[in-house]
């Protein structure tokens, strides 16, 4: 293996989940956007890419979305992780804090406990939370939501743990390469990218053969196409894959009902770990 990219800076969520999922064996090159990772994967043979798809607080990560649709055919899914994401308050000192930087979605996470422990607090959103650990590193009164390991690399101190009621935030992200995989192993999933006719009932009439065939579909997207008023993609992915009968049937007849239905690889899905 190459290289794996993924989105940096040192210290976020995709840091860790790179060390964990791949050890010390392949070099990690952080990347400074999704984009960059699609890039970077594209560019470098034998190369993967790590990036988050979905978080159970903020939802779908539609860049990564909108970057699996753009490059069909050309990346595929080979593998989707879910990381258990813990979040600390890190900074200087815990007193007279002006100002809290993190991730959107650790923002949205955590509302009601930064409105209780520092409601006259700025919440500054940025682009992740090793980012906001290095803002808050940079500025005495200031804090970042971040990853409890980021502390470390940013020389910040663990003030504070947050309680929220909704204890379990994860993460989902997809492994990318510029090939399919071989022979995925374990619980099985396809990932497809479907272009339908802008007609009224299109896209019930598409998800109808895979009721019938008792093939489930874990996500659905749907994404404007840029330049094309009122008209959309699709981004899905269903449970199964080619080597099982029902799933062949059901992707032969939707794919009837589409101008265009790219598979995005058939990988394993299932494997969890802790940040």
């Amino acid at each position: 293996m190459a290289e794996v990219f993924y989105l940096g800076p040192e210290g976020t969520f995709s840091h860790i989940l790179a060390r964990k999922r791949f050890g010390a064996g392949p070099r990690l090159s952080a990347c400074p956007t999704i984009e960059a990772v699609f890039d970077g994967v594209l560019a470098s043979a034998g190369s993967l890419g790590l990036v988050p798809i979905e978080n159970s607080s903020g939802g779908t990560v539609y860049d990564s979305a909108d970057l699996l649709i753009r490059h069909a055919g050309r990346v595929f899914i080979r593998e989707e992780l879910a990381l258990d994401v813990r979040i600390a308050l890190l900074g200087h000192d815990q007193k007279n804090l002006t100002t809290i930087f993190s991730h959107f979605v650790q923002l949205k996470h955590h509302a009601e406990w930064l409105k209780a422990r520092y409601p006259r607090a700025r919440l500054r959103p940025v682009a992740s939370t090793a980012v906001a650990a290095q803002k808050a590193a940079a500025a005495r009164h200031a804090a970042a939501l971040a990853s409890p390991g980021a502390a470390g690399v940013y020389g910040l101190k663990v003030l504070e743990t947050p309680a929220v009621r909704q204890t379990v935030n994860v993460t989902h992200f997809f492994v990318i390469a510029a090939a399919a995989a071989g022979n995925p192993a374990g619980v099985e999933k396809t990932g497809l990218v479907a272009a339908l006719p802008n007609i009224c009932g299109s896209l019930h009439r598409f998800l109808g053969p895979f009721a019938r065939q008792q093939v489930s579909l874990s996500r659905i997207v749907s994404r404007p196409v840029p330049g094309q008023p009122q008209t959309y993609v699709f981004f899905l992915e269903i449970e199964g894959g080619p080597r099982e009968a029902r799933v062949v049937r059901a992707l032969e007849r939707a794919g009837a009902l589409t101008e265009t239905l790219t598979s995005l690889g058939t990988y394993p899905a299932g494997r969890r770990y802790k940040s």
